[in-house]
């Protein structure tokens, strides 16, 4: 999964569209022309408070959705998901 900013909100997703049906989906409003991709080690404000880069935030998602496959429960490995809001 790369990562994408939309505004200020940072998705993780496979592609660009992707990130941009999961943002006017999910979060709604206007979408910027151009969707830039954020570096892994770029950092993140998290829920709680927390300052994680990019790619903890995403290993630690797709942690827990193998978690879910593993107890049986079916999940989506690659579906889109908010990482959180990129420190400038």
């Amino acid at each position: 999964m790369q990562a994408y900013r939309i505004h200020n909100t940072v998705i993780a997703a496979d592609i660009p569209e992707e990130a941009r049906d999961f943002y006017r989906e999910e979060i709604g409003g206007a979408l910027p022309d151009v969707i830039e991709e954020v570096a892994y080690l770029s950092e993140v404000f998290c829920t709680g408070g927390t300052v994680k880069t990019v790619k903890e935030r995403i290993n630690e998602e797709m942690d827990a959705r193998n978690a879910w496959l593993m107890m049986g429960i079916p999940c989506e490995l690659h579906w889109p998901f908010v990482i959180g809001t990129l420190i400038c």
